[in-house]
């Protein structure tokens, strides 16, 4: 967590530029990197349950201004796909729809 710290302290001094960090809406790439160490966390503490993170893709919904490229069932289908994960699947992983993708 030092790196969001780090964020937080180039982000007060207005230097995001300086120090090489996401240039486009920088809170939101951190929040979701948060989100993926997270599930990391998440799921060697609770080695028993499949927790995993997912980006069902550009879903169009009333969040995208209903410009995305999926209906909500092609989105949702990735999320359902992982919920119904049996004992022993993946887990500490994000995934991209329904591919493995590193952090």
């Amino acid at each position: 967590m030092l790196w969001l710290v780090g964020f937080w302290k180039t982000f007060k001094q207005s230097s995001l530029d300086s120090k090489s960090w996401p240039p486009i809406f920088p809170p939101y790439s951190v929040s979701k990197a948060a989100v993926n160490a997270y599930t990391r966390i998440l799921a060697n503490k609770y080695p028993s349950f499949c927790i995993n993170a997912v980006s069902p893709g550009f879903v169009k919904t009333d969040l995208s201004f209903n410009t995305g490229i999926l209906t909500i069932d092609e989105g949702a289908e990735s999320l359902v796909r992982l919920a119904l994960l049996p004992n022993g699947g993946p887990t500490g992983h994000y995934f991209s729809r329904k591919e493995v993708t590193p952090f």
